[in-house]
């Protein structure tokens, strides 16, 4: 009498070959860009963690054995984004702004995630709310502080002098640069033949540091 056959194992129980640490960081980047790729798609709200799991055929307690939550991921994915993409301080930073617009149309998906989770995130009660809203409190004050190192000293006492509202003109320059970069890519989204986005990008910065400029003379 022939014995019975093993029954098979579960593939999220799978054991493969290599180092057992690399095999732990390998699976966790897995998830980490198939989760992208299902927010970048769905949304937060609309993805599942058994949406994300069945891009890499396991199951959503594979997803939880590397990431507690839903949300856990979510946080993960946008500071995986945002690692690797370091800015340079100072007036080098309006420069990256122009290479970033530049890089971010050859990286689709990437710009469709944070397009999507940014303008989503605006609404009540989303996870990943008070993430952009302390990255653009960063942004804005790094691209000021950049601003104002490109206007040069003649013209930056009166760029960092807050007027009736209470900002500055080189906070509110700042704040015009960021707000025409988000727009530009969802224009390039939309119709990416349509748009050059580091063009414009660079074209908004002149703007505004001529402004800056004009007004301080």
């Amino acid at each position: 009498m022939s014995e019975t056959p093993p029954a098979p194992i579960p593939l999220e129980e799978r054991r493969p070959s290599g180092h057992p640490q690399r095999r732990r960081v390998n699976r966790r980047d897995q998830i980490l860009r198939a989760a992208a790729e299902v927010f970048a798609v769905r949304g937060f709200h609309n993805s599942s963690l058994t949406d994300i799991a069945a891009v890499l055929d396991i199951t959503p307690a594979g997803v939880l054995h590397h990431f507690g939550s839903k949300t856990d991921l979510l946080t993960a994915v946008l500071e995986l984004r945002d690692s690797t993409d370091p800015a340079p301080e100072g007036g080098g930073m309006l420069d990256h702004l122009v290479t970033t617009a530049d890089r971010n149309a050859e990286r689709p998906g990437t710009t469709r995630l944070y397009t999507v989770l940014s303008a989503e995130s605006a609404t009540a009660d989303h996870p990943a709310q008070e993430w952009f809203r302390e990255r653009y409190a960063v942004l804005r004050r790094e691209v000021e502080e950049a601003v104002l190192d490109r206007i040069g000293p003649e013209h930056r006492e009166a760029a960092s002098t807050p007027g009736p509202s209470g900002h500055s003109p080189a906070r509110s320059a700042a704040t015009a640069v960021l707000a025409a970069m988000d727009g530009l890519q969802v224009q390039w989204l939309l119709e990416p033949e349509a748009v050059d986005m580091a063009a414009v990008t660079e074209l908004v910065i002149d703007a505004v540091v001529a402004r800056l400029e004009r007004a301080g003379a």
